[in-house]
């Protein structure tokens, strides 16, 4: 969605596609910025694509996004959920941006059987969603639009980003926000406060939500969520 010369670049999760951010990118266009939502690589068509991609495509595709944004718009600022937030923060490490958003942000996995699935991979292609995505608004996590089963390689590709990613954190300056649910069933809260602690940003905002699951952007609390990220941007971009 074309807008201003300010770009939001925002980046959806594992397994999950730009329909998550649709509701927050909606609010940003509003209010005159231009916003780009890709579709990363192996989503958005059948689960067995993501077997054939790794994180570092995922990553190439949004250096990619963020090259042809910044052809239009003078300043951006990356966000993302989940795995899409880690990438934002990966990103925002090794290129220039105004600031970035991480929303559930993927570091430390909250299942105990992740610490088996470099193994498991092996012997497991898939792991099935069986309540669908981590949303504890029932409308909406049936409106919900991803795939209901994932790759163990995919996990596993996911947790070579995150142990990457705590290499990086140091390495970031720029305005940083931060969202994460204490009921968060997919990442663990402790994560998003190593990040906030690990980065070298002085501004820096922590917003804890205590209703909402994972997916904040579409659950419970996605009005405060968006609130506040309407008011960061418009902060940064000022």
């Amino acid at each position: 969605m074309d807008g201003n010369d300010k770009g939001v670049l925002l980046l959806h999760g594992l397994t999950a596609c730009p329909y998550e951010l649709r509701e927050l990118a909606e609010e940003i266009h509003n209010r005159g910025f231009t916003v780009r939502v890709p579709l990363l690589p192996g989503h958005g068509t059948a689960p067995e694509n993501l077997q054939t991609v790794s994180w570092y495509d995922w990553y190439d595709s949004v250096k990619r996004s963020l090259f042809e944004l910044r052809k239009k718009c003078r300043k951006i600022i990356v966000g993302g959920l989940s795995t899409g937030a880690s990438l934002a923060l990966h990103l925002s490490a090794h290129y220039q941006v105004e600031g970035v958003m991480a929303l559930s942000p993927g570091m430390f996995l909250k299942s105990k059987a992740v610490s088996l699935v470099p193994i498991l991979k092996y012997f497991i292609k898939y792991h099935t969603k069986k309540d669908g995505p981590d949303i504890f608004d029932e409308k909406a996590r049936r409106s919900s639009i991803g795939y209901n089963k994932i790759p163990l390689k995919s996990i596993a590709e996911a947790q070579d980003l995150y142990r990457h990613l705590q290499k990086d954190l140091s390495d970031i300056y720029v305005p940083l926000f931060i969202a994460q649910s204490v009921n968060d069933h997919v990442v663990k809260f402790e994560g998003a406060e190593y990040i906030y602690k690990a980065v070298s940003s002085a501004d820096k905002q922590f917003l804890r939500m205590t209703k909402s699951y994972h997916v904040l952007t579409q659950d419970v609390e996605k009005d405060i969520v968006i609130r506040e990220v309407i008011k960061f941007l418009e902060r940064i971009f000022k």
